[in-house]
């Protein structure tokens, strides 16, 4: 099972990079037809900040019933981001393209995290490597990273499933799925299930675009704080 952080990392990076991007839609992995997709994002296309909440739900192989932990999540175009998890906060990650604050408040402890850093990049070079085209970020090259396994429909919602092409990244996930709202382009839930059979699902709420965000929503004072910096 991916480590609470990890996993919060990628759906951070999942919510940039799909969240606000310009689409230029060629060709559909198995011969499926995108054109929801596509609708979906070209509505998010003009997309400067989001603001939500959400309730992440881990259903773990050792445990009898799943629990629900709430969270806040900010973005502001074109790479910067805050995700909170718990109320109040236990793990507070701030960052962007270049690189990424984990913070535990609790224990008033920090860890700062250069993306460009070849030991992160080892670790999580999906993650990377997404990071740094986000800036040109097209459909077309969401293919070339990720399998798109499926697209249903729900309703008035779809439901997308994909699963990283990159061997280290895709080893321990049996499927990663993304649910969208058609009409409006908004993201509603990112669900990742591992080979062993545990899961996270992050459902969000009260969202809200396009907002004037302060920009102390992307700092903290870490006065006080004992700070790890990876630096080789």
């Amino acid at each position: 099972m991916l480590r609470p952080i990890q996993a919060i990392i990628r759906f951070s990076q999942i919510v940039i990079l799909l969240m606000g991007i310009a689409v230029s839609l060629r060709a559909a992995d198995n011969g499926l037809d995108l054109s929801p997709l596509e609708k979906a994002l070209k509505a998010q296309k003009n997309i400067r900040s989001i603001s939500a909440e959400f309730i992440q739900t881990r259903a773990l192989k050792t445990l009898k019933s799943p629990i629900a932990i709430k969270g806040r999540f900010w973005f502001e175009a074109p790479n910067k981001f805050r995700w909170e998890l718990g109320v109040p906060a236990k793990s507070i990650i701030i960052g962007s393209h270049h690189g990424l604050t984990i913070i535990q408040p609790s224990k008033k402890k920090a860890e700062k995290i250069d993306l460009t850093h070849s030991a992160f990049a080892k670790n999580a070079p999906q993650f990377l490597r997404m990071m740094e085209m986000a800036s040109s970020f097209t459909v077309e090259n969401f293919q070339k990273e990720m399998q798109i396994v499926s697209l249903k429909n729900l309703g008035p919602n779809y439901r997308l499933e994909v699963l990283p092409k990159n061997p280290e990244a895709a080893k321990s996930l049996s499927a990663l799925f993304l649910d969208f709202d058609l009409s409006s382009g908004h993201w509603i839930a990112f669900e990742l299930v591992t080979k062993e059979g545990s899961s996270m699902r992050t459902e969000f709420q009260n969202v809200q675009m396009n907002g004037d965000l302060e920009p102390t929503i992307f700092e903290y004072d870490l006065t006080g704080y004992r700070i790890d910096e990876e630096s080789r």
